[in-house]
């Protein structure tokens, strides 16, 4: 987020996004088109599991499949929305189109998701499957598009990282508001662990708070709902997007996942991102009941939440100098080994709130890490393979990379509901046996340190260290360079192109010999 000057000066020259620098402004619209799907993933993650549990009354296994289903569906419309964006092209952009006719539907989706109908448990589920995966669906087409638009931003990989920085502390504030008014909203009106406040001897909940926790839930997705479109429409009217001599093909379906999911920079960056995002979601998942049911912290919930996301945006800049210091690599395994004791204390933390918020602090510390490395080192894999193959295929990379973020949330979620409905969790009370107490404690630790551990060491695998990194820089400015020279000469433009036998192993520099 350097060189804020010479952006500023950049744009006062009527610098244009084809450049190779960014102006300052463009940067924040495109960073603004970020906050939609963290801030409803955000209150999905953390509120929607308590919701089918207390609220809509639904049974632990019940929710299992409403949110696993829901990722199944997920493993379709993600890649099917990554394949039809990389061969869309419109006047008004690849991108945007897709973000601005998405975002209406989606939004919904996302109401009537938190709608109590008045139906048998059984139609329920039908239910909120059914809003669950159109929901997630919708959010694709907004998602993909978005993500795979980072690419487009810049030649420059630099001005890339720049905006995504940008875009890191715009998503991190959309979490902390997510979570915030989403919070305010549903503690407002929450009982569960409080039978005291139903006025009965009952250890179930009252009607009427009953209705006041539906109303409470409508009216935090009301505020949401109006924050994405407003977030959207600033992103589609303020961004522009680059052309590149490095074009797509047009080839089949399966032919380009075949090339994306068979290369090995991505594959295991993916993975990575895939075991680390598991380990995150079934600890926020579970973060309210946890703290309602084995800590009897239930009402300071809210408060947990901020600390953790404050934290998180607080650290950003100084794990943007870690990076740039000791390179994307290192900080995201640096991240990555904090998080380690923090979940293992997790066993032996009483109902103390003044000693679980210095956790929450540093929690919030390494989380920071899965906001904002994996999404910046993602370009640095398609670089790779933009050198090795002389093809884009930057929307399969990116609905790819999202469906696995997608697919650790569900994962997580689905697992949590499992151990509940095993540890005895009874749905509709507002009061729960010791054994749930210790299934919630059991399942924030030895899962999410054994996925920290796995994650450690696919990135250990990961193959593009700063060497690398800097290589692919320069090579493609040479690769653009020739293009355009071809382009301006007198030769058709077809006969450019990049040397198809190069395969990965054959590009692959160590960084000693670079």
């Amino acid at each position: 987020m350097a060189d804020d000057k010479n952006e500023q000066q950049s744009l006062l020259a009527g610098d244009d996004v084809t450049t190779q620098h960014v102006p300052l402004f463009r940067k924040l619209c495109y960073a603004i088109g970020g906050p939609p799907y963290q801030i409803t993933n955000t209150v999905i993650n953390f509120f929607l599991s308590i919701f089918l549990l207390e609220v809509a009354e639904l049974r632990p296994s019940y929710v299992a499949i409403i949110v696993f289903g829901g990722k199944v569906w997920d493993a379709i419309t993600d890649p099917l929305c990554g394949y039809f964006v990389n061969r869309t092209r419109t006047r008004f952009g690849q991108f945007k189109p897709w973000i601005l006719l998405s975002t209406p539907l989606a939004c919904v989706a996302y109401f009537f998701l938190w709608y109590v109908p008045d139906f048998s448990e059984e139609a329920k589920v039908a239910w909120y499957f059914t809003w669950y995966c159109l929901f997630q669906g919708f959010l694709s087409g907004i998602h993909v598009p978005y993500t795979a638009m980072t690419m487009y931003i810049s030649k420059d990989q630099r001005q890339r990282d720049s905006a995504t920085a940008y875009r890191m502390v715009f998503e991190a504030l959309g979490v902390l508001m997510a979570a915030t008014v989403q919070g305010v909203f549903v503690n407002s009106t929450r009982v569960a662990g409080d039978c005291a406040k139903n006025g009965e001897e009952s250890s179930t909940v009252a009607p009427e708070q009953l209705d006041d926790e539906k109303r409470s839930y409508l009216e935090g997705s009301i505020v949401v709902i109006a924050t994405c479109v407003f977030c959207s429409v600033v992103c589609v009217l303020g961004t522009k997007e680059c052309d590149d001599v490095i074009e797509g093909h047009s080839d089949g379906f399966l032919t380009g996942l075949r090339a994306v999911l068979t290369f090995p920079p991505y594959v295991r960056l993916s993975l990575c991102f895939l075991f680390l995002s598991l380990a995150i979601a079934i600890v926020q998942g579970n973060l309210a009941l946890f703290c309602t049911h084995s800590l009897d912290l239930g009402d300071d919930f809210s408060l947990f939440i901020i600390i953790l996301l404050v934290s998180s945006i607080a650290s950003m800049p100084i794990w943007q100098f870690i990076l740039k210091k000791f390179g994307k690599k290192s900080a995201f395994a640096a991240g990555m080994i904090i998080f380690i004791p923090i979940l293992v204390s997790q066993l032996y933390v009483e109902d103390n709130v003044y000693v679980y918020i210095p956790i929450l602090i540093l929690a919030g510390f390494s989380i920071a890490v899965a906001l904002l490395l994996p999404w910046s080192m993602l370009p640095d894999v398609i670089d790779e393979f933009m050198i090795s193959t002389g093809e884009r295929k930057d929307a399969i990379f990116y609905s790819f990379y999202v469906f696995f973020n997608k697919l650790a949330a569900g994962l997580g979620l689905g697992i949590s509901q499992v151990a509940l409905q095993l540890g005895g969790y009874v749905s509709g009370a507002c009061d729960q046996s010791k054994d749930v107490g210790l299934a919630l404690r059991l399942l924030v630790v030895p899962g999410p340190v054994i996925f920290v551990l796995v994650a450690l060491l696919l990135l250990w695998a990961y193959p593009i260290n700063e060497a690398r990194r800097v290589y692919n820089i320069e090579r493609l400015e040479k690769i653009r360079e020739e293009g355009e020279q071809k382009q301006d000469s007198p030769l058709p433009p077809d006969e450019y192109t990049i040397d198809q036998s190069l395969s990965y192993e054959s590009v692959m520099v160590t960084s000693t010999e670079i």
